[in-house]
């Protein structure tokens, strides 16, 4: 969770122009995990949530 919170935080201060870019030292989404199965402490794809709360909350059409 606290990975996930970093990653949505750093994508909303980016999108908003509060910092000009940024580059997130968590760990990869999906590294360990299986397709049906969580592995090790990734159970949740941080880029997946936070480009779905960009899209929901800032409205943001394309994301890279």
């Amino acid at each position: 969770r606290m990975a996930v919170g970093c990653l949505v935080e750093l994508a909303f201060k980016v999108a908003t122009g509060e910092v000009k870019n940024g580059f997130a030292v968590i760990r990869p989404p999906g590294h360990h995990a299986e397709e049906s199965t969580a592995m090790g402490f990734c159970f949740f794809n941080s880029v997946a949530i936070s480009a779905k709360l960009l899209q929901q909350k800032l409205s943001v059409g394309r994301i890279l």
